[in-house]
C-alpha cells in the first residue's frame, strides 16, 4: 500500500518539473546538403581554407570550425599544409526569427502553454568561394545561397517533447527546460551543417575546374616549399604573396621560415618581405632580415618571367647601411620587437660600414643617402609624438596599457640619435659642410 504514495508523489516531482521549466522539440531543413562522400579526391592535388571575408564580425560559422568541418568530410581534398591551394570564402548571413517576448506571449495565447504551435528560426546564406593559385588568380570560383530553418514548438507541458510533423535533414532535438533561449546544441547544429555546406560549394567549384590547370598549379605551389640554412641548421621556408587577391603595386612577396611543419595551423619562427610589386606592375626582390637568426641574415628572392620563384639567404660579413636606414614596418602587433631589433643592426651598420659608404660612394649616392636618412627622421619623430599622445589619452581616461606606446616612443627616439650623426657625416662627405 505504501508503494503507491510514493509513487504517485515521483510522478507528480516529475510532473511539476516538466511544468515548471517547460519542454520544447525542434526539427532542422536546410536547402542544401553538402555531397556525401568522403573518398572524394582530385588526384594528388590538396585545397586550404585559407582566407575568410566576413560582411560583419561575430558571423558564425568560424573560419576554426569551417575547416574542420571540412577536413573531416573530406580528408582526402583538405589540408592544413600552406602548400594546398588556397581557398577564398566570402560569407554573408542574415537571421530572422521570433523575439524572445513573442516567443512567451505565444505561449500564453495558446491555452496557457498547454498546446504548442511551431515556430521558423530562419537562417540565410550567401557564399562565394574562390579557388586561387600563387599569384592570387582564379582557378575557379562558385557562388550558393541555402537556408537553414529550425523549426520548433515549446509548451509548459509534456506536449512540448511531440515530435514536430515533416521532415527533419538533421537530428532531431528534444529538450526540457530552456523556453526562451533555444541553446547552444541548436546553435551549434546549424553552425555545423552550414561549415558544412560551405565546404560542399568549394567541392562543386571544383568538380567543374579545369582539372589539369589545378594539377599545375597545386605543382608550382608545392615547389615553393623549400629548405633553408641558418645559423648552420636546416630549416623549411614557404615563399608566399601577402594577401589572397590579383597583386597590385604595392603588394609583396613573403618568406615564412618554419621549424617544423609549413602549415596554417603552425606560427612561423620568422617571417621578411622579399619581392614587392612596383607602379610598372613588376616584382622587385627586397633584402630583408631574419631576425631570429643569432648571425646577421639577409633573405631575398630570384625572379623569373616576373615571378618570385626562389628564396636567395646570405650572410653579409657587414650590415649594409643602406639596408637599415628606413623605418621598418610598424603596423604589427610586434612593432616595438621589430624596432628594437632594427636598431640594433642600424648601430652596428653605423660603426662598421659607415667609414667605407662614406670613402667609396659618389657626391649623388651621398645625397640620396641623406635625403631617405632625413625622411626617416621626420617619419620616426611623427610616430614618436603619435604614439606618445596615444600613451597619454590612456592615462587621462583610464583605458588600456599606456606601457607598449611608451616604449615605442622611446625607441622611435633611439633610431632618431642613431641616425644623427650618419646623417652628419654623409652630408659633410657629400657637401663638405
Amino acid at each position: 500500500m505504501r508503494k503507491r504514495p510514493a509513487l504517485a508523489k515521483g510522478l507528480a516531482v516529475v510532473l511539476a518539473a516538466l511544468v515548471l521549466s517547460g519542454c520544447s522539440a525542434a526539427r532542422y531543413t536546410s536547402t542544401l546538403k553538402p555531397p556525401d562522400d568522403k573518398d572524394l579526391e582530385f588526384g594528388s592535388v590538396r585545397f586550404a581554407m585559407s582566407s575568410f571575408t566576413y560582411e560583419r564580425l561575430g558571423v558564425q560559422p568560424s573560419p576554426r570550425l569551417i575547416n574542420e568541418r571540412a577536413r573531416a568530410l573530406y580528408p582526402s581534398m583538405f589540408t592544413d599544409d600552406r602548400a594546398g591551394l588556397p581557398v577564398h570564402i566570402d560569407f554573408k548571413r542574415s537571421d530572422s526569427s521570433l523575439s524572445d517576448g513573442s516567443k512567451i506571449l505565444l505561449m500564453i495565447v495558446t491555452l496557457f502553454g498547454v498546446v504548442p504551435i511551431p515556430h521558423t528560426d530562419r537562417h540565410d546564406f550567401t557564399v562565394r568561394v574562390g579557388v586561387l593559385d600563387s599569384l592570387g588568380e582564379t582557378l575557379c570560383e562558385k557562388e550558393e545561397t541555402f537556408e537553414i530553418d529550425v523549426n520548433a514548438w515549446i509548451s509548459y507541458w509534456p506536449l512540448g517533447l511531440l515530435p514536430i510533423p515533416g521532415r527533419s535533414d538533421l537530428p532531431r532535438e528534444y529538450r526540457v527546460g530552456d523556453l526562451v533561449e533555444w541553446g547552444p546544441a541548436s546553435i551549434n547544429k546549424v553552425n555545423n551543417h552550414a561549415a558544412e555546406c560551405i565546404a560542399g560549394v568549394v567541392v562543386q567549384a571544383l568538380k567543374s575546374a579545369d582539372q589539369a590547370k589545378l594539377r599545375a598549379a597545386f605543382q608550382e605551389r608545392k615547389s615553393r616549399v623549400q629548405e633553408i640554412i641558418v645559423d648552420g641548421k636546416p630549416y623549411k621556408s614557404f615563399l608566399t604573396m601577402a594577401g589572397v587577391s590579383k597583386p597590385k603595386p604595392g603588394s609583396t612577396f613573403n618568406l615564412l621560415v618554419y621549424q617544423d611543419d609549413v602549415s596554417y595551423s603552425a606560427k612561423p619562427m620568422d617571417q621578411a618581405v622579399v619581392a614587392r610589386m612596383d607602379e610598372s606592375g613588376n616584382w622587385r626582390p627586397v633584402r630583408s632580415y631574419l631576425r631570429s637568426a643569432r648571425t646577421l641574415t639577409q633573405v631575398s628572392v630570384l625572379i623569373e618571367n616576373n615571378v618570385p620563384v626562389r628564396a636567395v639567404v646570405r650572410t653579409p660579413d657587414t650590415p649594409p647601411l643602406e639596408d637599415f636606414i628606413d623605418t621598418p614596418d610598424l603596423s604589427g602587433s610586434d612593432r616595438a620587437e621589430i624596432l628594437r631589433w632594427s636598431n640594433g643592426v642600424l648601430l652596428e651598420a653605423k660603426n662598421r660600414s659607415l667609414e667605407n659608404v662614406l670613402k667609396q660612394e659618389s657626391r649623388d649616392t651621398l645625397l640620396s643617402l641623406a635625403t631617405r636618412i632625413e625622411k626617416s627622421i621626420l617619419d620616426l619623430s611623427a610616430q614618436a609624438e603619435r604614439a606618445k599622445d596615444r600613451a597619454q589619452t590612456m592615462v587621462e581616461q583610464d583605458q588600456g596599457d599606456p606601457a607598449p606606446d611608451r616604449e615605442l616612443s622611446i625607441l622611435c627616439r633611439q633610431r632618431i640619435e642613431i641616425l644623427k650623426p650618419v646623417l652628419a657625416a654623409v652630408k659633410y662627405a657629400a657637401t663638405g659642410k
